[in-house]
């Protein structure tokens, strides 16, 4: 059951996808830093920005720049901004970007080749899914089919460190974050060789490195959780979360109850860490809605109308549908099976070996798909030593738990993002939940939501941006439709968004 897990990342940027003294841009009130993955710490929020409301292609656009492929994000410092791509021509062509904040155009480029031994990727990840890091110094770029790089604000490369690709089924969208004098990396992979790498953030030498036994693959960027006992590294990946001294790597505590496929951020509020995590397949619910998969299934295969599907009607495009909240055409509503997988996986499903999938067969598949792993989001009290489980999680929740996107804590409320454009609002102190709706934009939602002052932005996958007034109810103050597949997470410096789509870079703000 292993290779269902089909989970579409970026992240996310996902991929799904940093930190100068970890909280620089906080304590010294600078808004003019986003300076990694979501920004200060990880956490997504500026929050004295003012933003527009209403935007779009040709609406509060201040400027727009033409850029080449890649899922990263775009980071800030002062008036530059870092963004990584690749050439859609040449996807070898790694390429790390600097422009001008103030008008878009380009002050550097920088390209590597990637190195021969790059893998695979699907079509929702690629070789520029990780964000940059900066500093008052350097950004550094960090690219899973070549290594890590730095340069100076001005372009000059300062060192270099050839990293082999960690082995992965859907490619790298880790981003690195800095803490100290380190650039710190997670490298888990399937073949045994997870680790934990921190550079020294002028020479890229080795401080420290720590050995991830028994993590596999994963594609959350870790963050760094301060708090009253200690700093702390906090990394969720394969099955378990886990909690490290970032001077030195040693562990300090773990949490278990995660599924095998882990990519959100961890975030802070209320003295608490909150983590989140779908379950297997990118499920948000405990329970599994095996009726409406089967039904599905027999709408797309059963041509002879048995109400069963046999051999031959998988012989072509057969899916297995897994994400209700999305449309059947959009990518990752459905696991495919090749045509050399149809017999194998028809073995597999003909559960009582009678020739022919039947409800029965169906209905069994999903109950053992649906135990192994629960969608979860959990808060931790700090000062959690080994598990942290029996003494330290304040409260937990399995519902309306997101997949690709980072949860988001603002104003003492945590907001939970699913595809489909489910929004759910749960009051941090204790789990409670405040609502559950529709935020009226459907589709894959991979890029993670960010606030600016009392508004929270949402990009879906479509290319709808929607801005939402931050409180206990739902209130959609605007939907912008850019009309280009977005999947990078936005970026604010003082009141300006940057918003990365397929093919610009846009700047969105009041003249």
């Amino acid at each position: 059951m292993k290779h269902i897990y089909l989970t579409i990342l970026l992240f996310p940027f996902v991929t799904i996808l940093v930190l100068p003294t970890v909280t620089y841009a906080e304590k010294n009130g600078n808004k003019t830093h986003w300076n990694q993955f979501r920004g200060p710490n990880g956490s997504g929020v500026i929050k004295t920005a003012n933003v527009p409301i209403n935007f779009g292609p040709d609406i509060n656009i201040l400027w727009k720049k033409k850029m080449e492929g890649g899922q990263s994000s775009p980071v800030i410092w002062g008036n530059r901004i870092f963004v990584t791509t690749f050439s859609p021509e040449n996807r070898d062509q790694l390429t790390v970007v600097c422009l001008d904040r103030q008008n878009g155009s380009i002050l550097w480029r920088k390209s590597v080749s990637t190195r021969k031994n790059a893998q695979y990727f699907p079509l929702l990840n690629g070789p520029a899914s990780p964000t940059p890091a900066a500093d008052h110094k350097h950004v550094y770029a960090y690219f899973g089919t070549y290594g890590i790089l730095c340069y100076t604000h001005g372009g000059d490369k300062v060192w270099e460190r050839q990293i082999d690709p960690p082995v992965s089924q859907y490619g790298m969208s880790v981003s690195p974050i800095l803490y100290k004098d380190t650039v710190i990396l997670v490298l888990d992979d399937n073949r045994g060789n997870s680790r934990l790498l921190a550079m020294n953030r002028d020479t890229g030498n080795t401080v420290w490195e720590q050995p991830r036994l028994f993590f596999q693959a994963g594609w959350s960027t870790p963050m760094i959780w301060q708090h009253e006992f200690r700093d702390e590294l906090v990394v969720l990946g394969y099955k378990k979360l886990a909690s490290y001294n970032p001077v030195n790597g040693e562990e300090l505590w773990w949490a278990g109850g995660f599924s095998v496929e882990t990519i959100g951020i961890p975030v802070v509020g209320e003295g608490l860490l909150f983590v989140s995590d779908a379950a297997a397949g990118g499920r948000g619910e405990t329970e599994w809605d095996a009726e409406a998969s089967w039904k599905i299934t027999l709408e797309d295969f059963d041509k002879n109308k048995d109400n069963k599907i046999q051999r031959e009607e998988m012989a072509k495009g057969f899916r297995i549908p897994l994400r209700s909240e999305l449309e059947k055409h959009e990518l990752g509503s459905a696991y495919p099976i090749g045509p050399r997988q149809v017999g194998g996986w028809f073995r597999h499903l003909d559960k009582d070996k009678d020739g022919e999938l039947s409800k029965t067969d169906w209905l069994e598949l999903m109950s053992e798909f649906a135990m192994e792993s629960q969608p979860t989001l959990i808060a931790i009290k700090p000062g959690a030593e080994g598990n942290a489980r029996p003494l330290n999680v304040a409260w937990e929740i399995n519902s309306g738990i997101p997949e690709i996107p980072s949860p988001l804590y603002c104003q003492g409320k945590v907001y939970l993002l699913r595809k489909g454009g489910i929004l759910t609002c749960i009051q941090a102190a204790d789990g409670k939940q405040l609502f559950r709706e529709r935020i009226g934009a459907r589709g894959q939602y991979i890029a993670s939501p960010i606030a600016a002052g009392n508004k929270l932005i949402a990009a879906s996958q479509r290319g709808m941006v929607t801005v939402i007034q931050i409180g206990d109810t739902l209130e959609v103050l605007a939907r912008n439709n850019f009309g280009e597949e977005i999947v990078a997470t936005p970026a604010i410096a003082e009141n300006t968004i940057y918003l990365r789509t397929a093919n610009h870079l846009y700047a969105i703000g009041k003249y």
